[in-house]
C-alpha cells in the first residue's frame, strides 16, 4: 500500500481529531526507484533473527543485507541497493482494535500446514482456519485484534479445546470491501462522532477516498452540529478525483484508450480542483486531436497515393496504403508522424510522401525515408519475412532467405526493425468471449504437444507489444486457477457461461497472461526434467508467434512446485526473462541444479514470496538466497509474518509494482558473460548455443 507523499488539509484536520498511534518506521529509497516503508535493519542472512544490528552505514561485509519490516511482511534486499532514508518520522497509522479474546499462553504455532478450509471473516472479524498437521486436521478460531490501513493482525482466540498462540498478518487490502465495512461497523462506537472519525481516517490513509467521504457524510447527517466537516467532504471529493485521474493515466499507459476516453468523458467535475479539471481537459483534447490525426492520416495517404503519376507505381502501393489506413490506431499512429509533418511540403513528390508513410509503417517513424524504391523494396521484404516466419519447411525457408539477399531493403538492421513492427506471423483471432483462449503448442519431441491458456488484456491490439506473465500452477491448483490469480476471475451466469471479463491486476496493467499446463498427471514434485522445460519454452515460443508479446518484458512465475520450476528456469535460461517471481518455492537439495547454477542469477531479477511459518523453507532456501543478496544480485525476498504456504493474493499489487521497475526488462545481449550449465538441454544463452555435452551425472552423486 502506498500512502500520499503530501499532507492535505483534510488529513491534518481528521487525524488531529482521531489521535492515531505513532508507529516506528522509515521510508527508504532503493536504487531501482522503489520506496519501501518500515523498520530497517542490517543483517548477515535471511535466516538470522531480525534484531537490531545498528545503522545501515555499518560495514557492508558484516551485514550486507537489509530487512525492512512493516508489521505485515519482511522485505530483504541487498544493502547495496539502499540509497537514502526519505523520512525518519514515526508513521501515524490509524489503529482500530476490534474486541477479541486472544490466546496469550498455550501451544505455539511453529509451522502452518497446507490449508484445508479458510472461512471468510464475519462481522466481528472472526473466522475458522483449518490446516493439515502431522496429527490430522487442526481447526483454529482466529480474530482480528488490530486493524490498520496496511495490515490486519489476526490471532488465535480462546474458547477452543486447544489454545493456540498464533499471530499472523494479512494485508488489509485483501479483505473484501463489504466485509471490512462490517468489521469497522462493529469495532467503532458510532454514537460518538469522535470515535467514528477514526473510520474516516482509516479509509483516508488507505486511499479509499469514496469510502471515507461516505462515512464523513453520514457523520454530518447523524450529527448536524458537525457541519464544520463539510470542508473535509470537499477535500475528499478532490482526493477521489485525483485517484481516478491516476487510474486513467495507468490505463492509458496500458493501451486501453477506449476505456480512458470513456472515463475522461464521465470524469466527476463537482467540487474538483481546477488544476485536476485542467489536466482532464488537456487529456480529452489530446485524445480528440489524436483521433482527428488518425482520420486525417488515412484520408491523406489515400489522396497522395492516388496522385502518383506512374500507374505501375500507383497500382503497386495502393493495396498496402489501404491496409495501413484501415489499421491505424492510437498505438501505431506515430509511425506516420514524418508523413503527416511533411504532407504539405511542395518540394516532395507524391512518391516521396508515400515512401515516408510506407517506410515509417514498416520500420517506425524514426527511420522513415522519402526514397520510393527503398520503400517499395520494404513491401517485398515484409512479405518474404512474413512467409519465412510462417514456413514449416527448412528448405523453403532457405529459399526465402536467398531471395531476400538481392532486395534493397533487406539489410540485417532493417529486417530487425521490420520484425519489431510486424504483427505476429501466426496472428490468432482474438476471442470474442470474455474468457481465456485454450491453445495447443506443437511439441518437437516424444513428449507431444502442450496445452496452455492465454488471457489477453482489454483492447488488445496486435500492433502494440504487451508485457507478459507466464504462470505455472502448483501441485494443488490448476492452470485455470493460476490464471485467475494473475488476471482475475471472470463472472459466470447460471448456465456456466462467462458474462463479464476478468478484472484482475494483469488486466488492469495491460499484461498478457499465459498459464501453462506443464505437469504430468498426479505430479507432486518438480522433477527438473527436459519435459518440464520443454513444456514452458514451447508454449512461450508458440504464444510469441500468435500474439504480440513484448519479449523484453516476459515475467515467469509460479506457486508451490510451479515456483520451484520458475526458480530453476530462471537460472537455466536467464536470457529469456525480464524477471522471475517464485511464490512459496523451495529447491530440492538432492537435485542440486539450483545450488550449482546460482551464479547465473546475476543475469535475471528475482522476487521471492514466502510465509514465515511455512516449515523450514526460509532457512533451507537461505543457503542460496543469501548468496544472491550478499553478491548484490537484483533479488528481493518477501516474508509474510505468521503465514504458511498460501497463494499470497496480498502481494499481487506489489509484484506488479516490481515488474514495472524500468530496469526489469531484458537488455541488449552482453558482449561476454559466464553461465553454468549441467544439463544437455540448458545449452543456449543469448547468442551462444552448445552441443556435445558429456553424459549427465545424477545430481545426487555431485559433491
Amino acid at each position: 500500500m502506498r500512502f500520499p507523499f503530501f499532507i492535505s488539509a483534510v488529513l491534518v484536520a481528521i487525524l488531529a481529531s482521531s489521535s492515531p498511534a505513532p508507529v516506528a518506521a522509515q521510508r527508504i529509497r532503493l536504487k531501482d526507484g522503489r520506496i519501501l516503508q518500515g523498520k530497517m535493519l542490517p543483517i548477515t542472512g535471511i535466516a538470522e533473527s531480525p534484531i537490531q544490528r545498528g545503522s545501515p552505514n555499518e560495514d557492508a561485509k558484516s551485514t550486507p543485507i537489509l530487512v525492512i519490516d512493516d508489521n505485515l511482511r519482511r522485505v530483504f534486499v541487498p544493502k547495496f541497493f539502499f540509497v537514502e532514508v526519505i523520512d525518519q518520522a514515526p508513521e501515524q497509522l490509524v489503529i482500530i482494535k476490534p474486541w477479541q479474546n486472544p490466546v496469550r499462553a498455550g501451544g505455539v504455532i511453529a509451522s502452518v500446514g497446507p490449508s484445508l478450509r479458510i472461512d471468510p471473516f464475519d462481522e466481528f472479524g472472526r473466522r475458522i482456519y483449518e490446516m493439515q498437521t502431522r496429527d490430522g486436521p487442526l481447526a483454529v478460531v482466529q480474530g482480528i485484534t488490530e486493524l490498520t490501513p496496511r495490515y490486519a493482525k489476526v490471532e488465535g482466540l480462546r474458547g477452543q479445546s486447544k489454545s493456540i498462540v498464533w499471530d499472523m498478518r494479512l494485508a488489509t487490502s485483501s479483505i473484501p470491501n463489504e466485509r471490512l465495512a462490517m468489521i469497522l461497523e462493529k469495532a467503532v462506537d458510532k454514537e460518538d462522532p469522535q470515535e467514528w472519525l477514526k473510520v474516516v481516517s482509516f479509509y483516508l490513509q488507505a486511499e479509499r477516498y469514496r469510502d471515507a467521504r461516505r462515512e464523513l457524510e453520514e457523520i454530518i447527517r447523524r450529527f448536524p452540529d458537525r457541519k464544520d466537516l463539510q470542508a473535509q467532504v470537499r477535500q475528499l471529493r478532490q482526493l477521489g478525483a485525483r485517484r481516478v485521474l491516476k487510474e486513467i493515466v495507468l490505463r492509458r499507459e496500458a493501451g486501453q484508450h477506449q476505456l480512458v476516453s470513456n472515463l475522461l468523458m464521465n470524469f466527476p467535475a463537482e467540487e474538483v480542483a481546477g488544476e485536476t479539471l485542467q489536466q482532464v481537459r488537456e487529456m480529452i483534447d489530446n485524445y480528440n486531436a489524436q483521433s482527428q490525426r488518425i482520420t486525417l492520416a488515412g484520408e491523406q495517404l489515400g489522396i497522395v497515393a492516388a496522385d502518383i503519376a506512374d500507374p505501375d507505381h500507383r497500382k503497386l502501393v495502393m493495396p498496402i496504403v489501404e491496409e495501413i489506413a484501415s489499421q491505424l490506431t492510437h498505438n501505431n499512429l506515430d509511425r506516420l508522424a514524418p508523413f503527416l509533418q511533411l504532407i504539405d511540403d511542395s518540394t516532395l513528390s507524391s512518391e516521396q510522401r508515400v515512401a515516408l508513410a510506407l517506410s515509417g509503417w514498416f520500420l517506425g517513424g524514426g527511420d522513415a525515408t522519402p526514397k520510393f524504391p527503398l520503400a517499395v523494396s520494404l513491401v517485398g521484404v515484409h512479405d518474404a519475412v512474413q512467409r519465412y516466419l510462417r514456413e514449416p519447411l527448412a528448405y523453403e525457408r532457405s529459399t526465402l532467405i536467398d531471395s531476400m539477399r538481392s532486395m534493397e531493403g533487406a539489410s540485417v538492421e532493417r529486417v530487425a526493425q521490420l520484425i519489431a513492427h510486424m504483427k505476429p506471423p501466426l496472428e490468432e483471432k482474438v476471442s470474442e468471449s470474455f474468457g481465456a483462449d485454450e491453445l495447443s503448442a506443437p511439441g518437437k519431441s516424444e513428449n507431444g504437444d502442450f496445452r496452455y491458456l492465454i488471457q489477453l488484456p482489454p483492447e488488445y491490439d496486435p500492433y502494440r507489444r504487451y508485457p507478459t506473465v507466464v504462470a505455472l500452477n502448483g501441485a494443488y491448483n490448476s492452470s485455470e486457477q493460476e490464471l485467475d490469480f494473475w488476471a482475475g476471475t471472470p463472472e459466470f451466469n447460471e448456465s456456466g457461461k462467462v458474462v463479464a471479463a476478468r478484472r484482475g491486476q494483469a488486466m488492469r496493467h495491460g499484461y498478457i497472461t499465459l498459464a501453462i499446463d506443464w505437469q504430468k498427471p498426479q505430479q507432486y514434485l518438480y522433477e527438473y526434467s527436459l519435459r518440464e522445460h520443454e513444456a514452458v519454452l514451447t508454449c512461450l515460443r508458440d504464444a510469441c508467434r500468435r500474439f504480440s508479446l513484448d519479449t523484453d518484458r516476459v515475467f515467469l512465475t509460479g506457486h508451490g512446485i510451479g515456483g520451484d520450476a520458475a526458480w530453476d528456469l530462471a537460472q537455466a535460461h536467464p536470457d529469456l526473462w525480464a524477471g522471475v517471481l517464485p511464490f512459496v518455492a523451495t529447491f530440492n537439495p538432492v537435485r542440486k541444479y539450483v545450488q550449482h547454477y546460482w551464479e547465473n542469477a546475476r543475469h535475471v531479477p528475482l522476487y521471492f514470496v514466502a510465509g514465515e511459518k511455512d516449515g523450514k523453507k526460509m532457512s533451507e532456501n537461505s543457503a542460496v538466497l543469501d548468496k544472491y543478496l550478499q553478491k548484490r544480485f537484483d533479488t528481493t525476498v518477501v516474508e509474510y509474518l505468521g503465514r504458511g504456504q498460501e497463494p499470497f493474493h496480498d502481494e499481487i499489487q506489489e509484484a506488479f509494482a516490481w515488474m514495472a521497475v524500468p530496469t526489469h526488462r531484458r537488455g541488449r545481449p552482453p558482449g561476454q558473460f559466464e553461465c553454468s550449465t549441467m544439463r544437455p538441454w540448458d545449452n543456449f544463452f543469448w547468442w551462444v548455443e552448445c552441443r556435445g555435452f558429456p553424459a549427465p551425472v545424477h545430481p545426487a552423486s555431485w559433491p
